[in-house]
């Protein structure tokens, strides 16, 4: 008998896939319910209405992808490999991953720079710190030269969201691998320490 937890993940799986191919208003709970052979009333032992469903559905989906991030960067032992990791490993996922990628073109807001109107904080907070490891350990192992912690996480949180508006919500991807590319080099370069003098 499955958990609780995979009750919860095929859940979401399924509500992913409804909501990319029909969108949040045709999708009904209903629909939901059908394609898990479950009743109506049993879903709402999970969630209480759609808009919840739907939320619930973003916010794992959202941290589904960070865990794909974090796996790829513990992979890593040097900071500035686990900020090249970090950054190749989200926009990879995000493109292979078509029910996703449609519901950010469909819902544009569910990115955005601005924090009073970011509806999964907590999600975008924990995109923030796994930022913000890789720059204290960049610091402490002297390859980071950064005065200021929190404004650079703030910084590099908002490039990576910027990539991910232009390229999935505008569809501006033309260009993408080539600024994506510059972007990363010119933020390693600044992260990092200068060279010792001869």
């Amino acid at each position: 008998m499955a958990g609780k937890k995979e009750k919860y993940q095929k859940l979401f799986q399924e509500s992913l896939r409804l909501f990319s191919v029909f969108g949040y208003k045709k999708t009904t709970i209903e629909d939901v319910a059908r394609q898990l052979s479950m009743t109506k009333g049993n879903l709402y032992f999970y969630v209480k209405n759609k808009k919840d469903l739907y939320h619930q559905t973003i916010h794992w989906a959202l941290t589904q992808w960070q865990a794909h991030v974090i796996k790829a960067v513990e992979k890593e032992t040097c900071p500035k490999e686990k900020f090249k990791t970090m950054a190749s490993t989200a926009m990879a996922y995000i493109e292979a991953n078509k029910s996703l990628r449609k519901l950010l073109i469909d819902d544009p807001d569910i990115f955005t720079l601005d924090r009073e109107k970011d509806r999964f904080p907590e999600a975008n907070q924990a995109a923030r710190e796994i930022i913000r490891s890789i720059v204290d350990q960049g610091i402490d192992e002297n390859l980071f030269s950064v005065t200021d912690v929190n404004a650079t996480t703030e910084y590099m949180f908002s490039v990576y969201m910027m990539f991910l508006i232009q390229t999935y919500v505008f569809l501006d991807s033309t260009a993408f691998q080539q600024m994506f590319d510059a972007a990363l080099e010119l933020n390693l370069r600044g992260l990092s320490t200068s060279p010792p003098k001869p």
